[in-house]
Formats: C-alpha cells, sequence, structure tokens
C-alpha cells in the first residue's frame, strides 16, 4: 500500500549556481537535495518551508513568505522507499543567502553546485525536475 507524504524544496540560486545540500538524511542514499524536507501535521506548503530554511539555514538568516515564489508540484516515488510517493512543492527563493553556512544537526554538507559537475549525484528532484526548469529559464548557468 503506497503512503502520499508531503515535502517541500527550496531552490537558492545564486550566481548562476544552486544551492545543494547533503542531509544526514539524504545521506543514506549518498544523495544531494535541496534546503527542504518534510510538511509536518497541520501545516501549509509555506509554513512548512520556512521552518526548513530556519532548521537547514538558520545562523539568524531572516526569511518569510514574500521571499518564496512557488514554482512546481510534482509526485514520484520517494527515493529511501518505493512504497512512499512524494509531493514535492518546490519554492524558488527571492532572498540571497547572508549567513555562514556551517553544518548542523540537519545538514553535512553545503555546496554551491554549477551545471555539469559530475562528482554530485543529484536527488530525482534536482536532477529531472528543477534542472529543466532552471535550465529553460537561464537560472543556472
Amino acid at each position: 500500500m503506497e503512503k502520499l507524504k508531503r515535502v517541500v524544496g527550496i531552490a537558492f540560486i545564486e550566481d548562476g549556481k544552486l544551492l545543494i545540500v547533503k542531509s544526514h538524511r539524504s545521506d543514506t542514499t549518498h544523495s544531494w537535495t535541496l534546503v527542504g524536507g518534510g510538511v509536518e501535521t497541520g501545516e501549509t506548503e509555506i509554513i512548512a518551508a520556512l521552518r526548513e530554511v530556519n532548521e537547514e539555514v538558520g545562523q539568524g538568516f531572516e526569511f518569510c513568505e514574500e521571499d518564496l515564489l512557488p514554482i512546481m508540484c510534482f509526485k514520484e516515488a520517494a527515493a529511501s522507499d518505493s512504497d512512499i510517493i512524494i509531493e514535492m512543492n518546490m519554492f524558488l527563493a527571492t532572498k540571497k543567502i547572508h549567513v555562514s553556512l556551517i553544518p548542523n544537526d540537519e545538514i553535512m554538507e553545503y555546496h554551491w553546485y554549477s551545471l555539469g559537475e559530475t562528482e554530485y549525484n543529484l536527488s530525482s528532484s534536482i536532477r529531472d525536475h528543477f534542472l529543466p526548469y532552471a535550465i529553460q529559464k537561464g537560472l543556472l548557468f
């Protein structure tokens, strides 16, 4: 029986590069993801996105709903469990990160990804959904 899990992903782009992260959760599949995570009971996708940015970027980075642009929603099998279908709501961050990115309880590593880098195992949400969008819009180079 398939279970549906709502998740959010927030794409930060600066100087044509995309912020990707390796979390303790994504390390089990050796993949890099966007800042983001699960939508908790009673949360909207916007509230979940704001909470995830606070947890994963932190360091006093002030971020609000006006800093999020909804760009897409899709469903796919979860990389960690094919019995789980994720419904991903993806947002583009319109505010630059002005704090140091320091590993924390959620995130092991941060990287500003440039198109063409091959040493990073990108999650399917980035590889199959976000990158085609970003390339078409001229956001990454």
